[in-house]
């Protein structure tokens, strides 16, 4: 190249660095603007409800927000247009990074609001969680009493109010327990404990939502932005995490990690990775015949599979009999699980369950029925998706879209007792599936687990809860009926049972 071409290409590559990094400031720009908007919204929110003015308060139970206030329709408004708020900001931003490769400033903005979201809402008091209050008296049984939490109820030690299911323990498995350890900071403070691991749940959210970028931008290069503000921007995600101070990111921060020792070959360590998640909550268990099918059709030495498969799982046993040795208490370790496995709550087998003892049936047999009904219409939906994922082109997005759905069927069928922040689980994973059949599915669950709260908490003023149908069936379509139509049109649109775009 002559000295007079070489001239001539660094004149137009000026130009074109130029409108890089102009494009990449005017999107960081508008992302600070609505991170921004976000941030002071989160921050009304927690001002309007802060641990100082509601912990612990006159009142002598941990409660929900409806029972705080004095005028409930204020309350439910100004929830109400805060949630939409958010929604219009998140709404934004998806669209500010649709189709764009962002450069240092837009990673900055992008990765900074996150952060800025979890410690403002570090100082709300959780408005529809009562888990939260528990899993701090849950910490402190272990870490400042000594005693274990998987058999001592929250009550069985001092506390400045009393909880719901105070009296029982936690279902939770022992991994999760142990991981409470930062609580100990507290020392004897109650107050200094709510707020430790209220931030301390939110650094869940920050690790999972950097796992998302780094596993989207190895399987999907160049959509890696856009799933990670679809994640960590989500209004559902942060305020259920770090507003509502729930602890199911812990379960899917090792579930993330293991779709990304996977993705990289790692068999081995990927089995003790959802061991860790299984060894938190139990409902990760179902995603290990799709995560060892995928391996096996990926593997291209069948003996290699088998063999790390058979070390992977040498370690996740290993893992789990470290655990359970800690804290276990022979079969009565798992009397809490068999308690509240019995409980049904806002569920599909709730409603048949009230419907047929509304047609004259007893309530233990309507209770059978529900259960095994739901039982088995899920062992058939698994199964089938499965199938599907057989016979999929077998890449590691229909594996990742089959491993939502598992977790998706089994939130809206197979769990006799249901909640809205049950639908974390399943979009952490379809936020990984590239396409808009994808992105639709995230975008209909993470609507659905946002606004049921509002019959929930609210049923009773709204004049739902003396029509228990009604009540259960606005609570059922609210959280599932937007996703069942995305998955139904997608299906009739690719022919395809998994969400993934051809």
């Amino acid at each position: 190249m002559t000295a007079g071409e070489a001239a001539s290409s660094a004149g137009r590559a000026k130009p074109l660095g130029f409108a890089r990094d102009r494009a990449d400031s005017l999107t960081a720009s508008r992302l600070l603007v609505f991170g921004v908007a976000s941030a002071v919204v989160c921050l009304v929110l927690t001002s309007q409800t802060s641990f100082l003015e509601f912990f612990p308060g006159d009142y002598g139970t941990s409660i929900f927000l409806p029972q705080m206030v004095t005028d409930w329709r204020e309350a439910f408004l100004g929830f109400l247009v805060a949630y939409i708020a958010l929604w219009i900001a998140f709404a934004m931003v998806l669209l500010a990074l649709r189709g764009r490769d962002g450069g240092r400033a837009t990673l900055a903005v992008l990765f900074a609001m996150p952060v800025v979201f979890t410690v403002i809402l570090t100082f709300m008091y959780p408005p529809w969680s009562l888990d939260f209050v528990h899993n701090v008296q849950d910490a402190r049984t272990l870490w400042l009493f000594g005693e274990n939490p998987m058999v001592v109820p929250p009550h069985g030690n001092p506390f400045p109010v009393l909880q719901y299911w105070g009296h029982l323990p936690a279902p939770y498995g022992p991994l999760w327990f142990l991981l409470l350890f930062p609580v100990t900071v507290a020392g004897e403070s109650v107050d200094v404990a709510l707020h430790v691991l209220k931030f301390y749940q939110g650094l869940y959210y920050l690790g999972s939502a950097l796992l998302v970028y780094l596993i989207v931008r190895e399987i999907s290069p160049g959509r890696q932005l856009f799933a990670f503000a679809l994640y960590a921007w989500n209004p559902f995600v942060f305020l259920r995490v770090t507003g509502n101070g729930h602890n199911d990111l812990t379960i899917v921060f090792f579930v993330l990690v293991a779709v990304w020792l996977l993705v990289q070959g790692r068999t081995r360590i990927t089995l003790a990775a959802l061991a860790a998640s299984a060894l938190s909550k139990y409902v990760s268990l179902l995603l290990a015949p799709p995560l060892l099918l995928g391996a096996y059709l990926h593997a291209t030495d069948k003996r290699a599979f088998w063999r790390e498969t058979a070390l992977g799982a040498a370690l996740a046993l290993v893992l789990a009999i470290a655990v359970f040795s800690v804290l276990w208490e022979g079969e009565e370790t798992f009397d809490s699980l068999r308690q509240q496995s019995e409980l049904l709550a806002n569920s599909p087998a709730l409603f048949l369950q009230s419907y047929l003892i509304f047609d004259g049936m007893s309530v233990g047999q309507a209770t059978d029925i529900a259960r095994w009904t739901a039982f088995s219409v899920f062992g058939v939906v698994y199964a089938a998706l499965l199938l599907a994922y057989w016979r999929s082109p077998r890449r590691i997005n229909d594996l990742l879209a089959c491993m939502s759905l598992v977790l998706l069927a089994y939130v809206a069928i197979g769990s006799v007792w249901y909640m809205p922040w049950y639908l974390i689980w399943p979009l952490t994973l379809m936020i990984l599936v590239p396409g808009r059949w994808g992105v639709a599915m995230s975008i209909a669950m993470s609507l659905g687990g946002m606004f049921p709260d509002f019959v929930m908490w609210y049923g009773n003023r709204l004049g739902l809860e003396e029509r228990v149908l009604w009540h259960i069936g606005t609570i059922v379509s609210m959280s599932f009926g937007l996703v069942a139509l995305t998955w139904l049109v997608g299906i009739v649109r690719t022919r395809r049972l998994l969400p993934v775009d051809a």
